[in-house]
């Protein structure tokens, strides 16, 4: 910090001539100078000629300072003349320097990454359009997609055909075999509408009534009926110049069947078959299976079963139900040895004891769903059912 009185001295004060001085001599007042001592200090003078060391100290402070205080005020000097150089210089710089804007931070901590640059002023040239592709047309195969399915429950048998991209399908034949005597059971081309509607179904067909037709010829080659499904397609070539064919044949997949029975009053010879009773069995010998009363949505595989039983408008409750293990005793004749050898099947049954409600006799409104292994679809059978059956023993 510059001192004030350093800058501004202080006017140097003389005290008044004491009264014992007294006026000078006239001869001395107008006396001439010394040309020789024209140089030196007036002789008679009050103070004695400065330290030349203090030339250029102010008035008034000469006398009390040294010279090593003068050299200290020359080195704060030439710091002070520096600063300020070095103050005009950032002034020159700043006004030289062009003007920068501030960039708010991109959140709690900004990098110089962060920090995206301002536009170019300079101009630019319009970016090229990027050439659209032309749309390509996807290649769709002449190929007609055939999807059959062949299954039965015990003797009876169902057969199905899906059928899609069939643009140019020309024509579909199904028919169905007996393998033993080798000779046709039902055969149909399809319509038009048939193919075009994605679904046929054949009709039902029961290796037993094929057999009850052809006994004697049965018999004779010892065996029991077994039917085939074929199907044969034609449909145009890839070329467009002619006809293709495809043909498929399946044997009939065995499902879990199941049927009712009405166990009279008087059925007294099997234990675990209460008399009185509706009986669910399956038609073939198994324990894995599993029973629900009214509920489709439960049937997640093929070994649970939903079943519903209404009579007069009223379902059965499921606390009406009951599950046994039938047992069911015979003998298996060994090929090898003409032996005959004892067997007991057991089979998991279900059964419903005729409650009050129902009436000694009437009818049943009787709906079964469970889940085919062939194609993972759900199967419904929904028929009524006449109790007690006019066989009645």
């Amino acid at each position: 910090m510059v001192r004030q009185d350093d800058e501004f001295p202080v006017r140097e004060e003389f005290s008044p001539a004491p009264e014992e001085f007294p006026q000078p001599q006239p001869e001395t007042e107008y006396l001439l100078p010394d040309s020789g001592a024209e140089d030196a200090a007036p002789p008679g003078t009050d103070h004695a000629n400065p330290d030349p060391a203090l030339e250029f100290s102010p008035p008034g402070r000469g006398r009390a300072e040294t010279a090593a205080a003068a050299e200290r005020k020359r080195r704060i000097r030439r710091l002070l003349y520096g600063a300020a150089a070095l103050v005009l210089l950032g002034l020159l710089y700043s006004a030289r320097s062009p003007a920068h804007s501030t960039i708010p931070a991109q959140g709690p901590y900004t990098s110089a990454s962060d920090v995206t640059a301002p536009p170019s002023a300079a101009p630019t040239s319009e970016p090229t359009p990027v050439p659209t592709p032309e749309p390509t047309s996807e290649i769709v195969s002449k190929v007609p997609v055939i999807e059959p399915a062949f299954f039965c429950f015990s003797h009876e048998h169902h057969g199905q055909i899906k059928l899609s991209n069939t643009d140019a399908l020309h024509s579909v034949y199904v028919s169905v075999r007996e393998t033993l005597l080798d000779q046709p059971v039902w055969e149909h081309y399809l319509e038009e509408d048939e193919m075009k509607n994605g679904l046929f179904v054949l009709p039902e067909l029961s290796t037993g009534d094929y057999y009850m037709e052809h006994m004697q010829e049965l018999d004779a080659v010892g065996g029991w009926p077994k039917f085939e499904m074929s199907v044969k397609a034609w449909y145009e070539n890839e070329a467009g110049d002619g006809e293709d064919t495809m043909e498929m044949t399946l044997s009939a997949q065995e499902e879990l069947g199941i049927g009712i029975s009405y166990w009279g009053p008087t059925y007294t010879w099997d234990e675990e078959l209460p008399p009185d009773s509706f009986i669910f069995k399956p038609w073939e010998e198994t324990e894995d299976v599993s029973y629900v009363f009214n509920d489709p949505a439960a049937v997640k595989d093929p070994t649970i079963i939903s079943i519903d039983v209404v009579c007069n408008g009223r379902h059965a409750a499921p606390e009406e139900y009951e599950v046994v293990l039938d047992k069911d005793e015979y003998s298996i004749l060994d090929p090898e040895t003409g032996e005959y050898i004892p067997t007991v099947g057991i089979t998991k049954t279900l059964i419903l004891r005729r409650p009050d409600w129902m009436g000694e006799s009437g009818t049943l409104h009787v709906t079964i769903v469970q889940r085919i292994a062939a194609t993972d679809q759900l199967w419904t059978r929904e028929f009524d059912y006449d109790y007690p059956p006019h066989y009645d023993w």
